[in-house]
């Protein structure tokens, strides 16, 4: 009897000294080590098509051009009875309103899983101008007819092509009631002054903001070819 609980201590020992050997030669994984990883992730970071994320840097482009074409491809495309336009681009929802000319539009991005309006983004005719990507133009926004307020945009994009800017306002007044939106540019800015007539932007929200709690796929399914 005292032979076999010998032989139980002399295993235990042996057991508690090899776990201690593989402890010690074993290299602990430290729980920061992933820490910047996941602040940086762009994934996270960057949202929507003007987010200017390195990953794809010709996306926002790519939206415009789509955006202008007739053959916007994307699981919804739709005009409100107020004339705003609300249209998906992957896991964002876009809502777009023209000018009062006809020449220049705003967008205002709604992305998932925050559903959030953000990023209220200008394309307007560049004409005479000679602006550069990351320049500033100074400006003043009207809204509602209320006291003017001075504002700054920064030259997201330069459009040769369509001879358009994509301006981002660094800051701007509150743009959710507003029903009439005037942009006036200085004397020396060769940029016409802009005019959207911004009636129904609220109930537009209300609806994008709808859709994008939903669990409607915004992108079309991929349709393979069935060979029979």
């Amino acid at each position: 009897m005292e032979e076999f609980i010998g032989y139980g201590l002399v295993g235990v020992i042996v057991l508690l000294l090899v776990l201690g050997v593989k402890k010690l030669f074993t290299k602990k994984k430290n729980s920061y080590d992933y820490e910047d990883e996941i602040i940086l992730d762009n994934d996270m970071v960057h949202y929507g098509p003007f987010s200017g994320s390195h990953k794809n840097p010709y996306r926002k482009f790519l939206l415009l051009l789509t955006i202008s074409s007739s053959y916007l491809s994307a699981a919804i495309d739709m005009k409100t009875i107020d004339n705003w336009g609300i249209m998906s681009w992957e896991e964002t929802l876009v809502m777009r309103k023209t000018s009062d000319s006809s020449l220049s539009e705003i967008f205002i991005e709604m992305d998932r899983p925050f559903c959030i309006c953000t990023n209220p983004r200008i394309v307007t005719p560049m004409g005479t101008s000679n602006y550069n990507e990351g320049d500033k133009i100074e400006a003043t926004m009207i809204i509602n007819n209320y006291k003017p307020k001075k504002i700054v945009f920064n030259v997201d994009a330069v459009f040769d092509d369509t001879g358009n800017y994509l301006l981002k306002p660094i800051h701007h007044p509150g743009l959710r009631n507003a029903e009439l939106i005037k942009i006036k540019f200085a004397s020396n800015v060769a940029i016409d002054d802009i005019l959207f007539i911004t009636e129904g932007m609220t109930n537009a929200m209300k609806q994008t903001e709808r859709i994008c709690f939903s669990d409607y796929q915004l992108t079309e399914p991929n349709i393979e070819d069935v060979k029979v």
